[in-house]
């Protein structure tokens, strides 16, 4: 197997004690079919700036339109998926963002349902070990 890498960024989306998560259809590998919750996120585009990624793709998931609050990543996660026979290093950056507006456009096909909920419900769903230390860092910083 050949191995690459793979850049990607995200909203941790906040609003009055309450964060966004999405509930993708499908894995984030070729392989992964179970639906799984966690934040908006998505591949950066040739010569996009992760902050720029980060913006589209929550608006593109969710319908949402949203502003980053600080330029530095809240937090970053780093793990291995496999796609088409290929392990990729993945590294994806997230930053606290604000809604300017809920439910601007429909939500993208490739998401299930959206849910903006509380801290204890968020643990609940989430579907991944690390997204749920994202989640108690950002709320206990």
């Amino acid at each position: 197997m050949n191995s690459g890498v793979d850049f990607a960024a995200g909203g941790i989306v906040l609003s009055e004690g309450k964060i966004l998560l999405v509930k993708n259809k499908k894995g984030d590998s070729s392989t992964g079919s179970e639906p799984w919750w966690g934040y908006p996120k998505g591949h950066l585009e040739k010569g996009e700036k992760p902050t720029e990624a980060a913006v589209r793709e929550v608006f593109e998931e969710t319908g949402f339109e949203v502003k980053i609050v600080n330029n530095k990543p809240v937090a970053e996660s780093r793990y291995e998926v496999e796609r088409s026979g290929e392990i990729l290093q993945k590294t994806v950056w997230f930053y606290e963002m604000e809604i300017i507006e809920s439910f601007k456009k429909e939500p993208d096909d490739e998401v299930e349902e959206i849910a903006l909920v509380d801290f204890d419900s968020a643990l609940n769903l989430l579907t991944h070990d690390e997204d749920r230390k994202i989640l108690k860092y950002v709320f206990n910083r």
